[in-house]
């Protein structure tokens, strides 16, 4: 008579199936959360394109409108205090649209892919130094790591509210962005010498929300630290296995880094 107890092999190959059809569940997980993310950066970079839209069709209509305005003004007589209130609006209505039209070119995303991250935001610190006569450094800690392709962008997009928002709002002297390619995280720190969120006008304070919404679809975060009249730093930090194309191997100066509790520390 055969014994009904399993043998050790049936044993295995059953807890391999078992293994094996718990990986394809897993699996299929993934793919569908990845799917999910896809869509919601779809929407997102539609809805801002919409956005984009919107504000253009509006600056040209209040430009037809200053050309109106200033039409009727010319027909006043000279010195006549209707004129000058006219063109005391006027004047304004100039400063209103420049800043805007500044403000649109300045959330333009250019082609940024993976490899070009740190020449993207160059030339972005670069037009903003021009347009706020304010001083910009960037820093590039370690060697670069490719990121992939769908997410440089979301990362430029928060990065450039950050740095906006200190251009337009901080009263600094000086603003500088570094960009730390650690094993764990992909950071960024944007950092100025002005005045402190404290000090800030609450306008300053509106992308901060934007900024961390956007970090948390990218399983990452956003933290700003400030100080009254010390200056502030907005720190993106997304996990490397998330935006690198490649796992990143850590060298002896990183794993130093991590023991001393700097995990991002350059290497």
């Amino acid at each position: 008579m055969s014994s009904l107890t399993p043998t050790p092999l049936l044993l295995l190959s059953g807890l391999l199936l078992a293994c094996l059809a718990l990986g394809g569940v897993l699996l299929a997980c993934l793919r569908g959360a990845g799917r999910r993310h896809q869509r919601r950066l779809a929407r997102m970079a539609e809805r801002e394109q919409a956005a984009y839209a919107l504000q253009d069709m509006l600056l040209q209509n209040m430009q037809g409108m200053v050309l109106r305005f200033q039409g009727v003004s010319h027909r006043l007589p000279d010195g006549s205090a209707e004129r000058a209130t006219i063109e005391t609006i006027l004047d304004q209505a100039d400063e209103t649209l420049a800043e805007g039209r500044q403000r649109i070119l300045a959330l333009r995303v250019p082609a940024v892919r993976g490899d070009n991250l740190s020449q993207a935001f160059a030339a972005l610190g670069q037009s903003l130094q021009q347009s706020f006569n304010t001083g910009f450094h960037l820093i590039v800690s370690a060697a670069p790591v490719p990121l992939k392709a769908e997410l440089s962008g979301e990362i430029y997009r928060i990065v450039r509210e950050a740095l906006y928002n200190a251009f337009q709002h901080a009263g600094a002297a000086q603003i500088e962005l570094e960009l730390v390619y650690g094993c764990e995280f992909f950071s960024l720190y944007v950092r100025d010498d002005g005045k402190g969120m404290a000090l800030r006008p609450p306008s300053g304070y509106r992308g901060v929300a934007a900024m961390r919404a956007r970090a948390e679809l990218l399983g990452g975060g956003v933290e700003v630290l400030s100080l009254e009249e010390q200056g502030t730093e907005v720190i993106l930090k997304v996990p490397a296995r998330v935006c690198y194309q490649q796992p990143c191997r850590a060298g002896w100066p990183r794993r130093l880094a991590a023991w001393l509790g700097r995990a991002d520390a350059p290497g």
